[in-house]
């Protein structure tokens, strides 16, 4: 397991990360941002490579999560404010630039980074979720969009995470909730997790299915750490999401992505399903797209396979 260490970003808000330093001059530091429900573990195959190539590592626990700052409110959970805490920690860390990688909530603040911070950008790594301009959304617009266009709501689950009482279940039902985020069929995902009422019928009725092999014993007990406490906060993702939080903050940003960026995504990830974000190299002057046989977690099940497409073009454009 990898030591963490504790900074306050600004008065009362503190960040527990991973550091690795670089240790050889001509490689750029990697800062990685994890999602739902995992934490900066989830990068550990990235984070052990990387770091051994002479990459300097940066993996923070991002709000909600381990003992960074993780409030109950949602409206607390700006990108901006995030961007601001990622930045304040590089500074402490006297990194002038890095190349951003995020991977499903964390292409939220990694993509806004390089909006608000071109200049401490090098280039940026999406992995699963494509990059979304900002817009102001409509939850019920964009789940009857994707039933016609897919067949189910690729996003039907929310509706779930957003109720008041999915916290306490989630906590009640840990391995359950693991069994459907880390299913070995990720078709499941289209019946049993995405579309409308799945997810709380599966929670309510204690389904279980088959973890994936990726997940070792030691892995799993990691992730089922983060989704037995302080749930909440990190249901706050999604819920400030679906209320709009950045909008007044965005509606003014040029949507444009200024850096390099390589967008890796998941054939069999039947949620964050690639076709949905075909629509983002209007923004992205300098995309590269690839696509691996994976479901959503990715960078953990083919961490080989990650790792060289990564270095490859982190190479090329560095």
């Amino acid at each position: 397991m990898f030591e963490t260490q504790n900074y306050e970003v600004t008065k009362g808000i503190n960040y527990e990360y991973v550091y690795m330093k670089r240790n050889d001059d001509s490689k750029p530091t990697l800062l990685f941002l994890h999602g739902f429900p995992s934490s900066f573990y989830c990068w550990r195959h990235q984070i052990n490579y990387f770091s051994k190539q002479g990459y300097g590592c940066l993996a923070p626990n991002l709000m909600g999560y381990g003992k960074t700052y993780s409030p109950l409110d949602e409206h607390e959970y700006k990108a901006k404010s995030m961007v601001q805490h990622l930045i304040s920690l590089l500074d402490h860390l006297n990194l002038t630039k890095v190349i951003v990688l995020g991977h499903d909530w964390g292409v939220r603040p990694a993509t806004r980074f390089v909006l608000y911070h071109p200049e401490r950008t090098l280039g940026l790594i999406l992995f699963n979720v494509g990059y979304e301009p900002p817009a102001k959304r409509d939850v019920e617009k964009v789940l009857q969009f994707t039933r016609e266009t897919f067949g189910y709501e690729l996003f039907g689950y929310w509706e779930f995470i957003n109720s008041d009482d999915a916290a306490k279940i989630f906590e009640e039902n840990a391995d359950g909730a693991l069994d459907i985020w880390y299913s070995s069929d990720p078709t499941l995902w289209k019946t049993d997790l995405a579309p409308l009422g799945r997810l709380r019928e599966w929670m309510t009725k204690k389904k279980r299915t088959n973890r994936a092999s990726y997940l070792t014993d030691k892995d799993y007990e990691i992730v089922r750490q983060v989704i037995t406490e302080g749930v909440q906060s990190k249901l706050n993702w999604y819920k400030s999401f679906i209320v709009n939080i950045d909008w007044d903050d965005e509606k003014d940003l040029d949507p444009t992505i200024k850096r390099p960026v390589l967008y890796v995504a998941g054939t069999k990830d039947y949620i964050l399903v690639p076709q949905f974000f075909a629509n983002q190299k209007q923004h992205i002057p300098n995309l590269e797209t690839i696509e691996l046989n994976t479901s959503h977690w990715t960078m953990e099940e083919k961490p080989e396979d990650v790792n060289q497409i990564v270095e490859k073009w982190i190479e090329k454009i560095v």
